[in-house]
């Protein structure tokens, strides 16, 4: 694959200009066969509920730089990061090329004396920037850098700056509202994840920048939800707008469910994304959060 054409497919997957773009998410299955009980961790992207993809697939990556551990006082633990590395094939057949993949999985194990409550876990994305532009010879190029990073630049075409936010959560004993993580997109749970039954209403808020995310006249936001047993087979999503930066929906099945939205702001002088004036003209976030339907 040619240098230009790595960019180009890596701005296909990573930028959600459409319903079909690449997603970041976190898989936290407990298990509570043997008490005390333990979650295993892994991490998912592409499309489809539980893994999909490889994160460090040729076909389009996501570099993790931030993946950690809060427990319920705050405090942080990191977690080892997966590799990064573009995947070389381990083995080839005649019909098919091997990969070995490495999903972040981690085993989270509580002990009797464990302290009560929610234990979030958050993975989030390298901050990459696409800058699309005709050069001082009349050349069209893109770039992976900010733009003001780069020489020669005769006319913009596009630039933006992107970046994923991943979170779930496991309850040891009783459950208690987590706390907002401080992401620059966030969905937090208003409502006990940990016993959840199908046909239960389920209320989050999504904050941009640590306030509430509202749709507009210039911007309709919204979240879209889907199960391993609801929509992600027949290619569809429960929809909620965003209302004083809330919204809900009931879920419809049993398993895991992912919780998605994205956001486009336009990079100005006097908004929340001031420091990148120069850098970018628009912003792309998109969050996750998954849970698990009993």
């Amino acid at each position: 694959m040619t240098p230009r054409l790595s960019v180009l497919v890596a701005l296909v997957l990573v930028v959600p200009l459409s319903a079909r773009a690449h997603s970041l998410w976190i898989n936290a299955h407990e298990s509570h066969t043997h008490q005390p009980p333990h979650a295993m961790i892994s991490l998912g992207w592409g499309h489809t509920l539980p893994l999909d993809d490889m994160l460090n697939s040729p076909n389009g990556r996501v570099v993790i730089d931030r993946f950690a551990l809060i427990e319920p006082d705050g405090s942080r633990t990191a977690l080892a990061l997966p590799n990064a590395r573009v995947a070389e094939p381990m083995a080839r057949s005649g019909n098919v090329t091997l990969f070995a993949a490495d999903l972040g999985a981690r085993k989270l194990a509580f002990a009797k004396d464990s302290a009560p409550g929610v234990y979030q876990i958050e993975a989030v994305s390298q901050a990459n920037f696409y800058t699309q532009y005709i050069d001082s010879a009349g050349r069209t190029r893109l770039a992976l850098k900010p733009r003001d990073q780069i020489d020669g630049i005769e006319t913009v075409q596009m630039s933006v700056k992107y970046q994923a936010f991943a979170k779930s959560a496991v309850t040891f004993g009783t459950w208690t509202e987590p706390a907002p993580l401080g992401h620059d997109l966030e969905i937090v749970p208003r409502t006990n994840l940990a016993d959840l039954h199908v046909g239960d209403l389920v209320e989050v808020d999504v904050l941009f920048h640590g306030q509430p995310l509202n749709a507009t006249a210039r911007s309709i936001e919204y979240i879209t939800a889907q199960g391993t047993g609801f929509g992600q087979s027949d290619g569809f999503a429960l929809f909620s707008y965003l209302k004083d930066g809330r919204a809900q929906f009931r879920v419809q099945s049993r398993g895991q469910w992912l919780i998605s939205v994205n956001h486009k702001d336009d990079v100005t002088p006097d908004g929340p994304l001031g420091d990148l004036v120069g850098k970018a003209d628009q912003v792309y976030h998109g969050a996750s959060l998954t849970f698990t339907v009993r």
